[in-house]
C-alpha cells in the first residue's frame, strides 16, 4: 500500500471536523460548497440554483458557541510557571512564537471542531517544542508508525515571485534498532518515495517512543458536530421558507372574460394607483390570487425549533433571554450542563500537555514543570450579603480564616494576581498594601 493510505473511517471522520469548521467560518464558506449542504430542487437550471442558494441564511451558533467553552476554560490562565531552561515555553510553545496560553486555546479549538488533535514534540534551535497536527493531517496509525501530512512549497523555476505549495508524508516510526526515525515521503509521478530519514535523539541517546501525543480518540466525533447538523438544518430550511416568500410574496393578476375592445383588438390593462380601465364584457372579471396557506408558517416555526435547540447546545446567544439578575445559585444549576463539558475538555487538555511536558523535560534535561487548566468556569461573583455573612460565621467562631479568605479567592474579591496564602499572611501580620506617612508631631507654640 502507498504512504498515503487512509485509515479505516478516516473519511468519515474528516467529514464531520470538516462539516463543524465549515458552519464555524460561516454564511460564505458554507455557501461555497453549494450542494454539499444545499441540494438543488428538481428542474433548476444552474441559474435558479444561485438564485436559491443566496436566498438561505446560516445563524452564527458554532463558532460563538467555541468561543464561550474556550473562554470559560481560559477565563484564568493556566497554572504553568516553567522555569530554567524551559522558561521559554511562556512565550513560545510551538518554536513560531505561539505563547502557552494561545497553544492552549488551539488545543481546547481542536477538541471542538474535530474531536481529536496530535502533537509532536521536535526539537528545533536548540529548544523542544511542540507542534500541532489537525485531525485531517493524521492519516495512518499503528502500533509502529504514525503518518502525517504537511505543506512544503517549491519554487517556481521560471518566476521567482511564485511558489507551488504540496503535500508530503512525515512517517514517524522505527528502524531495525527500534530507534525513532522520520520519513519524508513525496509523490513524483504518481509514486511516493522517501526523499529524507533523520533520527532524532535525547543528548546523543536514540529515543525508543514515538514523541507524539494524541488528544483524544481518533473515534471521537467533533464536541460541536451536534450543533453543526442543527445549524445545517437550521440553514436548509431557512433557504426553503425565503424561496418560497419570493415567489408567494406577491399576488398574481388573473383576468376572466373577452377582453377586446369595439374593435375587436386585445385590450391592454394598466396595474395600479392611478389607472383606469374599461371593459366592453360585461361578464368579465379579474381577481388577484394570493399566498393564504400555513406551509411557510410551519417552516418559520421550525426554524424557530432549531434556534431553541442550538441555543440548549451551547450557544446561549441566541436563546430569548431576560435582563434579570440571577442568583448564584441559579447560575451554576443553569451551567451545569455546559460545565460537564468543560469538566472534560479540561481533563484532556491536562492529561495531554502533562504527557507533552513529561516529553519536553526529558529532552531538556529538566524536571517536568507542573501545569493545571482553570476548572472555575462560571464567572459569578459573591453576593454583598453572603459575603456579609460569611464574615459574621467566620466572626463567631464558625469557620476558620483560611475557608473565608477562600471564598473571597473564588468569589474574586481578592487584588489581581493575591492568592489565599498571600492574604492570610497579610491579615496575620497586620501589613498593609499602601505605606502611611507619619504625621509630624504638633509642635508646641
Amino acid at each position: 500500500m502507498p504512504i498515503d493510505t487512509r485509515y479505516d473511517g478516516y473519511d468519515l471522520a474528516v467529514s464531520k471536523s470538516t462539516k463543524v469548521r465549515d458552519f464555524a467560518d460561516g454564511e460564505f464558506t458554507v455557501k461555497a460548497k453549494e450542494d454539499t449542504y444545499l441540494p438543488k430542487l428538481g428542474g433548476q437550471n444552474n441559474a435558479d440554483y444561485k438564485a436559491y442558494l443566496m436566498r438561505g441564511y446560516v445563524i452564527p451558533a458554532v463558532e460563538p458557541t467555541a468561543l464561550a467553552i474556550s473562554g470559560a476554560i481560559m477565563r484564568r490562565p493556566p497554572m504553568f510557571e516553567p522555569t530554567g531552561k524551559l522558561a521559554y515555553l511562556l512565550d513560545d510553545f510551538d518554536g513560531m512564537r505561539t505563547s502557552a496560553n494561545k497553544f492552549i486555546e488551539g488545543m481546547i479549538k481542536e477538541q471542538l471542531y474535530a474531536g481529536v488533535g496530535g502533537y509532536l514534540v521536535e526539537f528545533i534551535d536548540n529548544k523542544a517544542v511542540v507542534k500541532q497536527y489537525a485531525r485531517e493531517s493524521i492519516i495512518n496509525v499503528s502500533d509502529t508508525y504514525i503518518v502525517l501530512t504537511q505543506e512544503y512549497t517549491v519554487q517556481d523555476e521560471r518566476d521567482k515571485y511564485k511558489q507551488e505549495t504540496k503535500l508530503e508524508c512525515l512517517e514517524l516510526t522505527f528502524d531495525e534498532a527500534g530507534h525513532y526515525i522520520q520519513n519524508i515521503w513525496r509523490e513524483d509521478k504518481g509514486k511516493w518515495a522517501i526523499v529524507d530519514t533523520k533520527t532524532p535523539d535525547i543528548r546523543g541517546d536514540a529515543f525508543t517512543e514515538l514523541p507524539f501525543v494524541f488528544a483524544g480518540e481518533l473515534t471521537s466525533d467533533p464536541v460541536l458536530l451536534h450543533l453543526a447538523n442543527i445549524n445545517h438544518k437550521q440553514y436548509m430550511q431557512s433557504t426553503d421558507e425565503s424561496h418560497g416568500l419570493h415567489w408567494t410574496a406577491l399576488p398574481t393578476l388573473f383576468l376572466f372574460g373577452d377582453l377586446r375592445d369595439s374593435e375587436g383588438n386585445k385590450k391592454q390593462l394598466k396595474i395600479g394607483a392611478g389607472s383606469a380601465n374599461h371593459i366592453e364584457d360585461e361578464t368579465a372579471k379579474a381577481e388577484l390570487l394570493e399566498f393564504t396557506g400555513a406551509g411557510l408558517g410551519a417552516l418559520k416555526a421550525s426554524i424557530d425549533s432549531k434556534v431553541q435547540d442550538m441555543a440548549s447546545v451551547g450557544a446561549k446567544m441566541l436563546a430569548s433571554g431576560s435582563d434579570n439578575v440571577k442568583a448564584a445559585e441559579t447560575a451554576r444549576i443553569e451551567a451545569s450542563s455546559e460545565t460537564a463539558t468543560l469538566s472534560t475538555l479540561a481533563n484532556t487538555i491536562d492529561s495531554t500537555v502533562e504527557r507533552l511536558l513529561e516529553i519536553v523535560a526529558q529532552w531538556m534535561g529538566q524536571s517536568v514543570p507542573e501545569f493545571k487548566v482553570n476548572r472555575d468556569f462560571v464567572d459569578i461573583k459573591i453576593d454583598p450579603q453572603d459575603m456579609l455573612a460569611n464574615l459574621q460565621t467566620m466572626q463567631g467562631g464558625g469557620m476558620s480564616l483560611d475557608t473565608f479568605v477562600n471564598l473571597l479567592f473564588k468569589g474574586e474579591k481578592l487584588p489581581p494576581g493575591v492568592t489565599v496564602e498571600q492574604e492570610i499572611a497579610k491579615i496575620e501580620s497586620g501589613s498593609q498594601d499602601f505605606d502611611l506617612e507619619e504625621e509630624a508631631p504638633n509642635e508646641e507654640v
